[in-house]
Parts: structure tokens; sequence; C-alpha cells
């Protein structure tokens, strides 16, 4: 396997000559019904996948299992088709999902939801496969949740094992994620340190991830009464680039928040923080804001890690549309509703 980004770029650019045109999504939009969209999937790139699911599966979920599917094998091909450091970047890439996964298991078992109901909520596509999410989902309780990822030697349950106590006591969440996360972003730039271009845009990345997560739980904390600073702090995610502890601290002091927001004027953070959210929408619009950077990295460097992270996420972006188009069509949602929710570089 190769190890230059020269033959896994060409391999990639392969793949995304597959991926939906701009046109394809009105046509699509503009089926009568779920049984048309079926017949779509049958004639489309997704065709080998929706001919397996519908051996377990009918209707919506069959669509779903085969979209999800057919993800999962493009992120298994991005690690087949490559070695060394290349290899070693795209499985930290790729680790976020297992990390979104994890999150997603954690939730659905809090809040009792049946297993299939959980599974929906996952997309495969790092070091827990299908299989293993599937079994995850199973699981009865978060103490299982964590045991099972022990025995398999899964490095997520060292921070859920260890977390669990406060949630037992407390039966809150956050904890939990809070913990998810920073192990996981901590471990994550671990392995990206050095001058590297390659490392570096990825690090970069994963640091815009940690800025925005940890603004998120400002804007939460600071809604909050009678938390106290030391508290408040706990809530930290190290690792962001625009947030420094201090000035995460600082927001969240009466005395020293007018000065830390001027510090950080101009940036998104700052208007997520000011902006009146009375409506609702403004943390998803970031978030999608963040994830158009992700794929808009295509156009960066040929030679570089950047066709991968932007290959990867233009594929989830259409994965996630045809998925709403599904449950659009098979619920007859308007096309109008569905269009404006759809991901678009």
């Amino acid at each position: 396997m190769p190890s230059d980004y020269g033959y896994i770029n060409a391999r990639l650019k392969g793949q995304h000559s597959r991926l939906l045109k701009p046109g394809a999504y009105e046509e699509l939009l503009g089926l009568p019904d779920f049984n048309a969209f079926a017949k779509w999937l049958a004639t489309s790139p997704y065709s080998k996948e929706w001919q397996e699911a519908q051996t377990r599966f009918a209707g919506l979920a069959a669509a779903e299992e085969a979209l999800a599917a057919n993800f999962n094998s493009s992120t298994r091909l991005m690690r087949k088709i490559s070695d060394g450091g290349p290899n070693k970047l795209i499985g930290i890439i790729l680790r976020r999902w297992d990390l979104e996964n994890v999150k997603a298991v954690v939730r659905g078992i809090h809040n009792h939801w049946d297993s299939d109901e959980i599974f929906r909520a996952v997309l495969p596509a790092g070091n827990l496969d299908k299989v293993k999410l599937k079994e995850l989902c199973r699981k009865a309780d978060l103490r299982e949740l964590a045991d099972t990822l022990a025995t398999w030697g899964e490095e997520l349950a060292g921070p859920l094992t260890l977390a669990l106590p406060e949630y037992q006591r407390e039966h809150q969440l956050a904890g939990l994620e809070l913990a998810l996360d920073q192990f996981f972003y901590r471990q994550a730039l671990k392995g990206l340190a050095g001058l590297d271009y390659n490392k570096s845009l990825v690090r970069e990345l994963l640091r815009r991830e940690i800025d925005l997560l940890n603004a998120k739980g400002l804007r939460r904390l600071m809604a909050r009464e009678g938390i106290g600073l030391p508290e408040a702090v706990r809530n930290y995610l190290p690792g962001g680039k625009l947030l420094t502890r201090e000035k995460y601290a600082a927001l969240l002091d009466p005395k020293e928040s007018k000065k830390a927001l001027r510090s950080i004027r101009g940036t998104y953070l700052h208007r997520l923080l000011l902006a009146d959210d009375s409506r609702g929408g403004r943390e998803e619009k970031l978030d999608r804001e963040e994830w158009r950077q992700k794929a808009l990295a295509y156009r960066g460097d040929p030679l570089g890690i950047d066709v991968a992270v932007g290959f990867l996420w233009q594929k989830y972006f259409e994965v996630a549309n045809l998925k709403l188009i599904a449950r659009g069509k098979q619920y007859g949602i308007p096309a109008e509703d569905i269009r404006h929710q759809l991901l678009t570089a």
C-alpha cells in the first residue's frame, strides 16, 4: 500500500467523480413518493448496498441501511488504499465518528430508546464497525456499554468508566460526553504534534471543533444562574485555538467578560456568544459552516491530506442529504421543507 498522497488522492478523486452532481437533489426532491426514491436507489451508485439491504430490511429502513453501508464502504476504502503517515491521519479523522457513535449510543441508552432506534442514530466509519455498534446498541445500561468497550480494548471505555460514578449520582449526560470529548481530542492532538503540513491541517480542523464545542458550552453556562466559576470551568475542553482556559474563565466572570469578549471580536465565536438566538438555529448554522469548511478542503493541496478530508465530508453530506430525502418522501414532507436542511459544500 502506498504512503504517498499522489496515488491515494488519484483514487479518491475517482470516488469523488461518482458523487451526485449539484442538480441531482432537485430531481430527487421532485419525486412523488418513497417508491420513486427506491427506484432511483436501484439504479444509483448505491444500488449494490440497496440490493443487499433489501434482503434484511424493507422500505425506509432498507434505504437507511444502504446509505450507511455505502458511507462505511467509502471510509474502509480510504484506509485500504493508504499506508504509513497518510493512513494514520485518515485513522485519526475517522475516529471522530467512533466518538460521535459512542455518544449517540450513550444518549440512546440514557433515554431508554430501543436498540433499533439507537442504531439509526449511528454511522459506522471508524474502528467500531456495524457489528460492534449493533451489539453496543443492545446494552441494557451504560455500565454494560463501558464494560463491552473495555473488553474489546476500545480506548473510549476509559473515560466512560471514570465518568460513570458521577453519572450514576446525578443522572446527567453532560459529564459523560465531556469526558469522552476530552479524551478523544487529547489523544488526537497528541498524534498530530509537529510542523508537518498534513498534520497541521488536521490539527487546525480539530482545534476549531474544540473552540466551537467550548463556545456552545459557554452559551449554556452563561444562561444558567447560581453556577460557581470553579464548577463552570470544569466544563472546559483543552486544545482549542481561540479559547484558552484563561479566556474561557474570563468570559464566565462578570468582572472580566466584556474584556474577554473584545479579545475574540470579529471571530465566529464572538458572533455565536452574542447572537440573539431566541428563535434557535444559531448553533446548527455554525455547525453547518464548520462542516462546509471541511468539505471545501477538497480544493486544497492536490498532494496533501486536503483531498481526503474534503472527499470524506462531501461524501458525508451526500449520505446525510439522501437520508433526509428518503425520510421526507416516506412521510410526505414538502420538498421546500427538506431543501433548506440539505448540506452543501
